[in-house]
C-alpha cells in the first residue's frame, strides 16, 4: 500500500508540475505551423511550470467549444502569477483548452525599475494571440493585468514600436472578442512623476512616465478603440503602483480612451485589485456588460 501511495503522490506532483506548460498537442501544434523557435520562445520553459500554460487536449483543427482567453502578466510577474486566476476560470465554464498565458520578459530577474515596454515583449505577446485565435479557430478575449495592458494594447494597435521602429503589422482588432484591462497603467504611473527619474521604468520613450512616445502612441485621440469588440477596464483609486491620477494629463491612469464601459471603485491596492476581481472579468467575458 505505502508504494502504491508514494506512486500516486509522484503522480500528483508531476501532474501539477506539467500543468504549468504548454499542453503537448499545443506545443507541437505550434512547433510544426509556426516553427520550434517559436514554440520554443512561447513556452518559457526556461522558467518551469510558470512560465507558460494552454492548450489542453485541443489539436487546433477545429474551434474550441467557448473563446479562449489569453492572460497577459505584468511587470516582473510571469504566466504562473496569475495562475489563481486561470484556475478560477477552468473552473467556472473555461478549460484548459481555453485559457493561455506566455511569460515576456526575465520573469523577474531584472529588478522593476529596470524594466520598460521592449518591442521584444510587444512582439512577444502579439504571436501569441495570433496563435491562440489559429488553434482555437475563435475570437479572443484578452485580459491584461498591469504593464500587461499597454503592452497588449500596443500589440493589438499594431504598428511600429517605438523603441526600434520594428514594424508589427496591422492591428489584431478583428480576432479580439472582450478587452479587459484591470489595474492597467494605460496612462503611465504616478511613480513615474518625472521623465528619467529612474533610467528604465520611467523613460520618456517606451516607459511609465505619462508622457511617454508609448503610451502617447497606444492612447492616441485619432485611433481609440482597437483594442476589441468591446473594451472595459476595472481599476480604484487606492492603487498604489498604478496610482489614481495621471500627473501630466487629466484623468485616471487606468482609464482607456474610448471604453465601452469601467469600473473605477475597485477595493484595495493593486495587488489586491489585480487578484479579487476576477469573478467581475467573469461576467464581463459572458455577457458583455458589468455585473448590476
Amino acid at each position: 500500500m505505502a508504494p502504491l501511495l508514494l506512486k500516486l503522490a509522484l503522480l500528483a506532483v508531476l501532474t501539477s508540475t506539467a500543468s504549468g506548460y504548454f499542453s503537448t498537442s499545443f506545443r507541437t501544434w505550434i512547433s510544426a505551423t509556426y516553427g520550434e523557435s517559436t514554440a520554443v520562445t512561447l513556452e518559457r520553459a526556461d522558467l518551469g511550470a510558470a512560465g507558460s500554460f494552454g492548450g489542453g487536449t485541443h489539436n487546433g483543427l477545429s474551434a474550441t467549444s467557448k473563446r479562449p482567453i489569453l492572460i497577459v502578466h505584468g511587470i516582473t510577474n510571469t504566466a504562473g502569477t496569475f495562475n489563481n486566476q486561470r484556475t478560477y476560470f477552468v473552473n467556472n465554464g473555461w478549460s484548459d483548452e481555453t485559457v493561455y498565458a506566455t511569460t515576456y520578459g526575465d520573469g523577474g530577474v531584472t529588478n522593476v525599475l529596470g524594466v520598460d515596454m521592449e518591442c521584444a515583449f510587444v512582439q512577444q505577446v502579439r504571436t501569441m494571440l495570433k496563435i491562440v485565435n489559429a488553434f482555437t479557430q475563435q475570437k479572443v478575449d484578452v485580459i491584461g493585468y498591469s504593464l500587461g495592458s499597454p503592452i497588449i494594447r500596443k500589440a493589438i494597435m499594431g504598428g511600429n514600436c517605438v523603441d526600434n521602429g520594428v514594424a508589427l503589422g496591422d492591428p489584431l482588432t478583428s480576432i479580439v472578442e472582450t478587452f479587459v484591462s484591470v489595474a492597467g497603467a494605460n496612462r503611465g504611473s504616478s511613480l513615474c512623476a518625472l521623465p528619467y527619474l529612474f533610467v528604465d521604468v520611467c523613460n520618456a520613450n517606451n516607459g511609465l512616465w505619462c508622457g511617454s512616445t508609448f503610451l502617447s502612441n497606444i492612447n492616441n485621440p485619432s485611433n481609440v478603440h482597437y483594442e476589441g469588440s468591446k473594451v472595459f477596464s476595472i481599476y480604484g483609486f487606492n492603487d498604489d503602483k498604478v496610482g489614481k491620477d495621471n500627473l501630466c494629463f487629466t484623468g485616471p491612469n487606468s482609464r482607456i480612451p474610448g471604453y465601452d464601459a469601467e469600473m473605477s471603485n475597485a477595493q484595495g491596492n493593486h495587488d489586491q485589485i489585480l487578484e479579487n476581481y476576477v469573478n467581475v472579468t467573469k461576467v464581463l467575458l459572458d455577457t458583455g456588460a458589468f455585473p448590476v
